[in-house]
């Protein structure tokens, strides 16, 4: 039977769980989570104690009546131990039994530890340090400290930006490369991004600052270092207020704001209450590298920066490097191959359609990852490919893959970013004449490159539906397909699931109407 002895006075204040005194004693039952353990009073009640406020110990070694026991706990707890002279501390070894606080020193108050502290006591017990915490732990005891200092009215910066993860760390380049809005707060040297405000908001009301039995706390999606990072304003972009953070740990963020305002808040926040170190243009610091970093060093770090900070984007290299297929703004293709449907589209829906659309979940299965890359390769390289050499385009599903990859990496999609939202207002109508009468001019007001694609591609996959009974792909199937791929938002949203809705139901409506909008 296993017990456990409170090291600290706890309830005062408390939000949650029952209080109770230094030195009592309970029987452990469960440790339910990592900070809370479920246990049982002397009175038989079952309840809860936070994990950092108690610990195990073997009373069977502790002599004497339950009173005894409660009394020389508390002699042996930390708080006391803090407070007693080496002579004290001499007594206990030599005679096994320690004078309460009160008998030698009356003029010291007993030390006490309450969870409504505003101002943390000198030695507040934690759970774990704060060398080790992993991951999660360390954006749990962040938001603690953000909670903390939103409570007490003293954080340095909270507004909402927009992020986008530009590199890892060591240089490797991130999955996905795309805006998102997010909430951040500026605490101890770190950026802090949660989902929104009314997550932080929420957590900040309910002073969900310990996590109560069988319940996730929300704790922000991420982190960013700021001690000992480089930061940089980025003014060669088409985005205004950007600035850039780098640092070893964490690799390389942008940050954007919607105003000027904002932006110089959010500067100053940051180069005030903060250790990074802005660098110029050039790459060079604006308040010059530390003096104790060997002068070889200084170069390479700054050649660094200087890469990280300053990579050329592939629209400055024209006429320096051979452009590629993919990722090619569609406008671009059209007008080098003097058309206005990119050759590659017309060729691989071509041979689509001759290897048969009756495949079982045409354009739903996914091919060979492998093969489907062998083609974007061949297409950026300019190399002639025969999509009716079975021997090596077996799958039909390499040839639907490659089709699907080409139109999610078009820099602006098929519908363009300014014309979205007018698409998504359009299929909201809740009458579906008027939905017609709306959606119509817009499809007919697209840029002509991508009206001719968009509507070539459209009767290609009413020839697939059209066999429907067959490949079991649907109107309905189709549009969950290509709804992502012909259009998105240049900063997605949080709310992604129900963007998702409106642009399958574009995709939807358009091939059940295309004759009313497109003829």
């Amino acid at each position: 039977m296993a017990f456990v002895v409170a090291l600290f006075d706890y309830g005062e204040g408390a939000s949650f769980g029952t209080p109770f005194s230094e030195g009592d004693v309970f029987r452990l039952i469960e440790k339910t989570n990592e900070e809370w353990w479920k246990v049982e009073r002397k009175d038989k009640k079952i309840m809860y104690v936070p994990k950092q406020f108690v610990e195990v110990r073997d009373l069977s070694s502790l002599p004497g009546s339950p009173r005894d026991m409660r009394a020389k706990i508390r002699d042996e707890s930390p708080s006391n131990r803090l407070m007693r002279t080496p002579t004290q501390l001499a007594m206990t070894a030599s005679s096994g039994r320690a004078k309460s606080v009160g008998e030698e020193s009356p003029s010291l108050p007993p030390r006490r530890y309450t969870v409504s502290h505003s101002e943390s006591p000198t030695k507040k017990p934690q759970s774990q340090s704060e060398s080790c915490l992993n991951v999660d732990d360390s954006l749990d005891f962040l938001h603690r400290r953000a909670v903390d200092a939103c409570h007490r009215n003293c954080l340095k910066l909270a507004m909402a930006i927009h992020k986008k993860n530009v590199a890892l760390p060591g240089g490797k380049k991130c999955s996905s490369r795309n805006w998102i809005q997010l909430y951040c707060v500026f605490v101890e040297g770190h950026l802090l991004f949660y989902k929104d405000k009314k997550l932080f908001e929420k957590s900040r009301s309910t002073g969900s600052m310990r996590k109560k039995p069988g319940v996730e706390k929300e704790l922000p999606t991420s982190e960013f270092l700021l001690d000992g990072s480089a930061m940089q304003v980025i003014r060669e972009h088409k985005r205004k207020n950007v600035i850039e953070f780098m640092n070893e740990k964490n690799g390389v963020i942008w940050c954007q704001l919607d105003t000027q305002g904002q932006f110089d808040e959010f500067k100053k926040a940051i180069t005030t209450h903060s250790g990074a170190r802005e660098i110029g243009e050039n790459g060079s610091d604006t308040v010059g590298d530390d003096d104790e970093d060997d002068e070889d060093k200084k170069i390479v770090k700054k050649k660094l920066l200087a890469f990280f900070s300053r990579r050329p984007p592939l629209e400055s290299l024209q006429g320096l490097v051979k452009e590629q297929y993919f990722g090619v703004h569609l406008d671009r293709l059209c007008e080098k191959e003097k058309i206005s449907i990119p050759v590659f589209v017309t060729d691989i829906v071509q041979a689509i359609e001759e290897r048969g659309l009756d495949t079982v979940g045409i354009y739903r299965l996914s091919g060979n990852a492998a093969q489907v890359q062998k083609i974007r390769f061949k297409i950026d390289q300019e190399e002639e490919i025969d999509y009716n050499d079975r021997t090596t385009w077996d799958d039909i599903n390499v040839l639907t893959g490659a089709l699907k990859l080409f139109l999610r990496e078009l820099p602006e999609p098929l519908i363009p970013y300014a014309s979205l939202d007018s698409f998504v207002t359009a299929v909201q109508c809740p009458m579906e004449s008027e939905r017609r009468n709306t959606m119509r001019p817009l499809c007919q007001g697209l840029p002509p490159n991508n009206y001719d694609t968009l509507k070539f591609i459209l009767e290609h996959l009413l020839r697939v539906t059209a066999l429907g009974d067959t490949n079991k792909m649907l109107v309905q199937n189709i549009s969950i397909v290509f709804g992502p791929t012909m259009m998105r938002k240049e900063i997605e949203s949080i709310n992604l699931a129900m963007e998702m809705v409106f642009r399958t139901s574009i995709v939807d409506f358009m091939l059940r109407e295309y004759k009313n909008l497109f003829c």
